[in-house]
């Protein structure tokens, strides 16, 4: 929780006004003025509130290589998530949509009532990440350092 905490004051920045009548919440405008100060003195840091924007290109990833991006079919953050490839996007980057999934479902550790499709998708995970390791080590060999 405290590293979530951090992260919001510095690199996801994520104000969420709620009104109760459209959403489950209780109303609540977000202050950015008093949000700052609070990162301020709470970390010694400020919000950069487009950080992610920047940094990972908003929704024009096809720049990017070896990215493994999972949505959760029930997951109410589904529709901020990449869905599809950009055109042009390398084939290292793999965009898959859990069946019956969670936010964060595949990141959480097994359990024997997984469903299949989350167990599938960790399975293809795994595969992709030990290639990109072996590519890596295969095209910086210790013979080439």
């Amino acid at each position: 929780d405290r590293a979530w905490r951090y992260q919001t004051c510095t690199e996801v920045y994520q104000p969420m006004p709620t009104n109760g009548i459209t959403d489950f919440e209780v109303p609540y405008q977000p202050n950015k003025t008093q949000y700052f100060q609070h990162c301020q003195r709470k970390w010694g840091v400020m919000p950069r509130p487009n950080w992610e924007e920047m940094y990972f290109m908003g929704q024009d990833i096809s720049a990017g290589s070896n990215i493994f991006l999972t949505n959760g079919e029930l997951d109410p953050w589904r529709a901020a998530g990449i869905q599809s490839l950009p055109k042009g996007s390398p084939n290292s980057i793999i965009i898959r949509t859990i069946e019956h999934g969670a936010h964060h479902f595949d990141l959480r550790p097994s359990h024997p009532q997984d469903p299949p499709s989350v167990k599938k998708v960790r399975k293809e995970q795994k595969t992709h990440i030990q290639s990109w390791i072996e590519e890596w080590r295969q095209r910086y060999s210790d013979d080439e350092l």
